[in-house]
């Protein structure tokens, strides 16, 4: 971790200017997110807007249902861990929501038009790779969703997928 730390600061413009597609395993259109804000070594703050083109958006509704949210925060999750590979020059790995904890709904949508921020912070990280984060999902300071996902992170996808 020290080595991620100490070349945090000098590579994080770089980073910011990123697509979020670079540090997430996912490709279009399921990148849900729209751009990475800021991160620090344990954190990490990004943003969408929801428009009519947005995945999982409901005419019907003018827009996406707030449960879809524990994706936003998943992916959250995943784009720090892309970051932390992409300072130690290793490739994105593989990561699993195992499920989460205390999930609460405050808005029932996100609403069209509208920009959110997705905020998480690591709570832990083990050696094997299992892992949890608090996470949040606001519209300007209004809590929309939170939840506590546990994750899990291999290098092994042979092992896991098998």
């Amino acid at each position: 971790m020290q080595q991620i730390h100490s070349t945090l600061e000098s590579k994080k413009a770089g980073i910011l200017s990123k697509p979020v597609s670079e540090f997430v395993p996912h490709s279009s259109p399921m990148v849900l997110l729209d751009e990475i804000l800021d991160f620090e070594q344990n954190t990490l703050t990004a943003q969408f807007e929801v428009t009519a083109q947005s995945r999982f958006y409901c005419p019907k509704l003018k827009g996406i249902e707030s449960w879809v949210g524990i994706e936003y925060m998943a992916q959250a999750v995943a784009a720090l861990a892309g970051i932390r590979a992409y300072l130690v020059d290793q490739p994105v790995k593989l990561g699993f929501l195992l499920g989460t904890r205390h999930f609460e709904i405050h808005k029932t949508l996100f609403a069209a038009n509208q920009t959110y921020r997705v905020v998480i912070a690591e709570l832990f990280m083990d050696d094997s790779g299992l892992g949890a984060f608090d996470c949040s999902i606001l519209h300007n300071e209004t809590l929309v969703c939170q939840a506590k996902l546990n994750v899990f992170e291999s290098n092994d996808t042979n092992q896991l997928l098998n």
